[in-house]
C-alpha cells in the first residue's frame, strides 16, 4: 500500500476506485489505484488518501523472478528493478498530478530512499507481495544495505475529481509528461504555495529566462545574426530585452494574442526578482498573488517556448 498525503480528492464513488491510471513504464506497466478513505476526516474531501502501485511484467524478465525468490543479499536485484519502476511511476504520477490534475500545491512528492521504501517498521505503509501468472502473492522484503546517517492542499481548485483522474490517463496514453524546466516549474508553484514567495520568484525567473535566452539566440541566428555578432549582441540580451523586445517582435500577431498576458506576468515576477537581488524590497514586502500569477505565465510561457525551440 502506498499512502499519498500530498493532494486531496472528491469523495468517489465505490467503482470509481476501481478504475486504476495506467502509465506504461519503460520496462513495465504501471496500475496506480487510489482506495476508499478508510477513516474519513471530512465528508467531502479524501484527505490523506492511500493507494497501491501494481507493476505488470509482460513477460516478466527471469533474472527478476529469480531475484524475487532468493533470499538474503540474493533478492537485491529485484529490490533495485521494482524500486526504479516505483521512482518512474511516482515521477510520473506526480508529473500528471501538476498539469491534467490541476494540482497547485503538493507536500513534497521526492520518492523515499530504496531503504525507506522496504521497510517494515515505523510509519512505513508499503507492502511489496509478487506473483507469477497469477498464482498466490508471496511478500518480498529484501535484504539491503542500511545507510546511516496554510493549508492549499485541499482546496476545491484543485482536488482530483474522477473525471480529472480520466484527464490524466488520457494524458498518460498520450505521452504527455510534461519534463525539464516546465516540471521544475511546476515544483516551483507549489513551493510558492507554502509561502516561500521569494525563492520561488528568484527560481522561476531563471529557469524563465534561461530558456528565453535559448529562443531569443535562436531567432536572431534565423533572422539573418552571425555568431560573431551574436556574440557582441550578449551583453544587450539582458532578461527585459529578450522578454519585452526579442520575444514580442519574433512572433506573428496570432501567437502574441496566445501569449500576452504571460509575457505580462512574468515581467511582473522579473521585477520582483530584480528587487529582491538588488535589495529593494524584503521577503516580507513579496506580494504573494504576483509570485503565483508570474509563475503561472512562465508555465505557459516556457510550453509556448518549449514547442518553438528545436527539438
Amino acid at each position: 500500500m502506498i499512502s499519498f498525503n500530498s493532494f486531496g480528492a472528491t469523495k468517489w464513488k465505490k467503482q470509481d476506485h476501481d478504475i486504476p491510471l495506467s502509465l506504461q513504464l519503460m520496462q513495465a506497466k504501471a496500475l496506480i489505484y487510489l482506495y476508499e478513505e478508510s477513516f474519513p476526516w471530512r465528508r467531502d474531501v479524501i484527505m490523506i488518501p492511500d493507494g497501491r502501485i501494481e507493476l505488470h511484467y509482460t513477460p516478466a524478465p527471469t533474472n527478476l523472478v529469480q531475484s524475487l525468490s532468493r533470499g538474503g543479499m540474493g533478492s537485491t536485484s529485484a529490490a533495485e528493478v521494482i524500486y526504479d519502476a516505483y521512482v518512474e511511476a511516482h515521477t510520473r504520477f506526480e508529473a500528471l498530478l501538476y498539469s491534467a490534475g490541476k494540482v497547485r500545491y503538493l507536500i513534497s512528492m521526492r520518492p523515499e530512499s530504496i531503504t525507506s521504501f522496504f521497510s517494515d517498521g515505523g510509519l512505513s505503509q508499503h507492502q511489496v507481495d509478487w506473483s507469477v501468472d497469477g498464482k498466490t502473492f508471496t511478500p518480498f522484503q529484501p535484504k539491503l544495505t542500511k545507510h546511516r546517517g496554510r493549508n492549499p492542499l485541499y482546496t476545491a481548485a484543485q482536488l482530483i475529481t474522477p473525471v480529472r483522474w480520466q484527464s490524466m490517463q488520457r494524458a498518460a496514453d498520450n505521452g504527455e509528461f510534461p519534463e525539464g524546466e516546465l516540471l521544475e516549474l511546476y515544483r516551483i508553484r507549489g513551493k510558492a504555495g507554502w509561502r516561500q514567495h521569494s525563492a520561488a520568484a528568484i527560481e522561476a525567473s531563471i529557469i524563465s529566462e534561461t530558456l528565453l535566452r535559448a529562443y531569443g539566440l535562436t531567432a536572431l541566428k534565423k533572422s539573418g545574426f552571425s555568431n560573431n555578432k551574436l556574440k557582441r549582441l550578449r551583453d544587450e540580451l539582458t532578461f527585459n530585452n529578450l522578454l519585452n523586445i526579442v520575444l514580442p517582435l519574433s512572433l506573428g500577431k496570432t501567437d502574441l494574442l496566445r501569449i500576452e498576458s504571460a509575457i505580462g506576468a512574468v515581467d511582473r515576477l522579473r521585477a520582483i526578482r530584480n528587487d529582491l537581488v538588488h535589495g529593494n524590497i524584503t521577503q516580507n514586502d513579496v506580494e504573494a498573488s504576483q509570485v503565483e500569477e508570474g509563475i503561472d505565465g512562465a508555465i505557459k510561457l516556457v510550453r509556448f517556448l518549449q514547442l518553438k525551440l528545436p527539438k
